[in-house]
């Protein structure tokens, strides 16, 4: 994602802004370099599994400035505000955002003749969002085809195609479904009935903008009362726990919901029937 404010304050490598994934290129590259090596950025990934999805890695972004030209402090608040409220799909992969965790200050001296080198190091934490769609009967994917038919502006993490970077907005927020729990309640002769929970979270600029799209979710859920299976079976709504508060990471709402399993006929296999036959 292009950032202006950004790259006007960092040096020029081949043409562009000097931004590196872990490695940086050898300063015997002057042709490339331009008139200075300083002020630059590099960044570099981890990532891990982690069960609950969660934390699903981390970024660290590494801002190395010289004693002219643009100090770190000048150049940190937009790199926050470049990854700050973010989507970044990759080709092959699960969307995910990050959100600041720590910085730290760095300074170093390489040779006694050089000037002393200025830095900060940025922390971020990775979160990933999987779509969790299964099969069917699946409160998931009752939900994601509802939220969808609720509101077409509204993009749905994991069924909505996404770019590489998307910014949702206000006009165009973005929503992710996750399951959190899924247990039987009792059985029938016809149906085994399921209580589950399901963590809402939306994506949209400020803490406003979320709290409006949120509550009028959250009506639109209470006034339909249920919500189809793709099976023709309904999902009933049984409660709605908010905290407007928590980030889009964590989640805002859980809807606590009752659906059915449907049993299905057994297969009567032809071998299994007796047939009589008059004869001699």
């Amino acid at each position: 994602m292009e950032n202006k404010s950004l790259s006007a304050l960092l040096t020029v490598y081949d043409g562009e802004p000097a931004i590196f994934y872990q490695d940086v290129p050898d300063d015997t590259q002057r042709g490339k370099w331009g008139e200075a090596q300083y002020p630059r950025i590099t960044f570099s990934l981890d990532t891990f599994t982690h069960a609950a999805r969660e934390k699903a890695g981390s970024l660290s972004v590494d801002i190395t400035c010289s004693e002219t030209g643009a100090t770190p402090e000048e150049i940190e608040p937009f790199v926050k505000e470049a990854l700050a409220g973010v989507l970044f799909t990759p080709t092959n992969g699960d969307t995910c955002a990050v959100t600041w965790k720590e910085t730290q200050v760095f300074s170093e001296r390489i040779t006694e003749r050089e000037a002393m080198l200025l830095g900060m190091s940025i922390s971020f934490d990775v979160y990933d969002f999987p779509c969790m769609e299964t099969s069917d009967p699946d409160p998931i994917m009752a939900i994601n085809y509802f939220a969808r038919w609720w509101d077409k502006s509204l993009s749905v993490i994991g069924v909505s195609e996404l770019p590489g970077i998307f910014v949702p907005t206000r006009e165009k927020p973005a929503v992710y479904f996750s399951r959190i729990s899924a247990v039987t309640d009792y059985a029938t002769c016809a149906v085994v009935w399921m209580n589950g929970e399901i963590g809402v979270h939306f994506f949209a600029p400020t803490f406003k903008d979320r709290s409006e799209w949120l509550e009028q979710f959250s009506q639109a859920l209470a006034l339909a009362g249920e919500v189809p299976m793709l099976d023709g079976s309904p999902m009933f709504l049984q409660r709605v726990n908010g905290n407007t508060s928590s980030d889009e990471n964590a989640g805002q709402l859980k809807l606590a919901v009752r659906y059915g399993l449907l049993r299905k006929k057994k297969y009567a296999h032809t071998m299994m029937k007796a047939n009589m036959n008059g004869g001699c």
